[in-house]
């Protein structure tokens, strides 16, 4: 290349190497030695001009760095053509100019100019785009720090360590989707290198293993059930098979289906907000990210069918199933004879969350005009439990009782009166209305376990205790209850959740619909 040239064309050519007497060198072994020509390639020309189809073009600068430092050298190869060499060389000074602009505070531009450089280094080395002359002209305004070296892992960790004043199970469901999710899949890029594609790769990923984890959650079950039959059967031999071959399958996981998708993303971009607060990045990727809509699953009713069909096969037709009111019933008749009947009944009449039904305190009721006023509840976060608000301000209301809801609480309330004086002195006194032996809080996961001990005793296709909510709601809603009301007894922010998610009708409901339908367009007395 010529002299000062900071542009000049090389290749990968290799040529033997020669001593002063222009004879081959030869290595250990006998053979010619080989050494790359790189600039010196008679190739790279031809005639008096460049060869377009041999090499690449590169480039090589120098930036004063000032007084007391050593000068850095830039330079990056492998470019198509000399202008492009040249475009790069223009947009570096155009960056290490910006130091230029804080020439009234030496100090200050010194530093700029060295994390300017540093930035176009990180660049070249990673054969990325050069730093944008705006943002880091900004940066250096505003003091941001121009080579922001944190990783997505580190804000992710710095971030949760920062949420103090939000709701515990709040915090925990960040936690979860961060230790589990975000990390694992984004937490070693730079935060400033964070792009739509590494969120896009990400969410493919979670939703490839989704589709995954069914079949290994049922083959480790098949493998179970071999093993439980192995050791009734009094089989050592295939007892140990079994559980051989359980150790070396994957654990029981749940899928992180659409919803928890739409989840996940909004951890993510909740975190990515507070990083644009802070002005370490200037796009949130998370709002850009593709994904597929985290629509809540539609509740559908244990029909007689669909009954059949989950006997024969063990299919839940939808993740959300409701019990008609044969089966409510059924239920309730079995639960009479549980000590704590008038929760399960509190419930299934009124739609009570889990957690709300083991906050209630006597305090909340008021038997005699029938009323209840929801204004906390027991939340689990891992095995511990707290006291909190309602999940929402929606969540603290007034519910209206049954009179067999009233008569329930009633003959609860003798039953606790009377375990508080044959438990003596030690009993806890706090005022809730559903308690252990010793006056304690009910743990919301034994709730859960009595729930389903109670409906497989009364041989009912299985729900979760949440889905008696969604019953209270299907019933009142097909019973002619407004909405409105509905969403204001569940403690819902607008009547569109309620809509979406609760509106599961009967097939008794749609064929008297159907039926009138019918009945209205074949009368034979309409006027002609």
């Amino acid at each position: 290349m010529a002299k000062n040239n900071p542009i000049f064309k090389k290749c990968g050519c290799r040529g033997p190497v020669l001593d002063a007497a222009g004879t081959p060198v030869l290595d250990a072994d006998g053979k010619p030695k080989k050494r790359r020509l790189g600039a010196g390639c008679p190739q790279l020309r031809r005639g008096t001009g460049w060869n377009p189809r041999h090499g690449s073009w590169h480039y090589q600068i120098e930036i004063n760095m000032g007084p007391d430092a050593d000068r850095a050298h830039l330079g990056r190869g492998g470019l198509a053509t000399s202008d492009e060499a040249e475009a790069q060389i223009t947009a570096i000074r155009t960056l290490v100019a910006i130091s230029e602009e804080h020439a009234d505070d030496p100090e200050a531009a010194a530093k700029i100019r060295a994390e300017i450089v540093e930035r176009i280094q990180i660049a070249l080395k990673d054969r990325t785009s050069l730093p944008d002359a705006v943002e880091l002209r900004t940066a250096a305004r505003v003091g941001q720090p121009i080579v922001n070296k944190t990783t997505v892992e580190q804000w992710l960790t710095d971030w949760l360590d920062g949420k103090g004043k939000i709701v515990a199970n709040t915090k925990r469901g960040y936690a979860t989707h961060v230790a589990k999710y975000l990390i694992p899949h984004l937490g070693q890029v730079p935060l400033d290198k964070l792009r739509v594609s590494h969120v896009n790769a990400m969410f493919n990923a979670i939703a490839e293993d989704a589709d995954i984890i069914p079949a290994e959650n049922a083959a480790r079950r098949e493998v179970e059930a071999a093993a439980k039959k192995a050791w009734k059967d009094s089989d050592p031999v295939a007892v140990r098979a079994a559980r051989e071959k359980l150790a070396t399958m994957p654990p029981y996981r749940r899928p992180a289906n659409a919803a928890t998708r739409q989840r996940i993303r909004a951890t993510l971009r909740s975190a990515l907000s507070a990083a644009q607060r802070e002005q370490l990045i200037t796009v949130n990727v998370a709002a850009l990210a593709e994904l597929e809509s985290g629509k809540r699953p539609k509740a559908l009713v244990w029909t007689d069918a669909r009954v059949r069909r989950w006997k024969a096969t063990g299919e839940m037709p939808s993740p959300v199933m409701v019990w008609t009111e044969k089966q409510t019933q059924a239920f309730l008749a079995r639960a009479e004879r549980h000590e704590h009947y008038a929760l399960f009944q509190l419930v299934a009449f009124t739609g009570l969350r889990r957690g709300e039904a083991c906050g209630l305190r006597w305090n909340d009721l008021d038997l005699p005009t029938r009323k209840m006023t929801v204004a906390q509840q027991i939340v689990q976060m891992g095995w511990e439990t707290a006291i909190t608000a309602p999940k929402s301000d929606a969540g603290a209301r007034d519910v209206g009782l049954t009179a067999q809801s009233v008569t329930a609480l009633k003959t609860h309330r003798k039953a606790q009166k009377k375990a508080k004086l044959a438990h003596g002195p030690g009993w806890i006194d706090t005022d809730l209305v559903f308690t252990g032996p010793d006056g304690s809080p009910l743990h919301p996961a034994w709730v859960t376990d009595q729930f389903k001990l109670l409906l497989r005793e009364a041989g009912l296709p299985p729900i979760r205790l949440h889905d008696l909510r969604h019953g209270a709601a299907t019933l009142a809603l097909a019973n002619g209850v407004d909405i409105k009301v509905v969403q204001e007894m569940l403690g819902h922010s607008s009547s569109t959740i309620t809509r979406d998610t609760y509106t599961s009708v009967f097939d008794e409901l749609k064929l008297a619909a159907a039926d009138a339908i019918g009945a209205a367009l074949t009368r034979t007395d309409n006027a002609a």
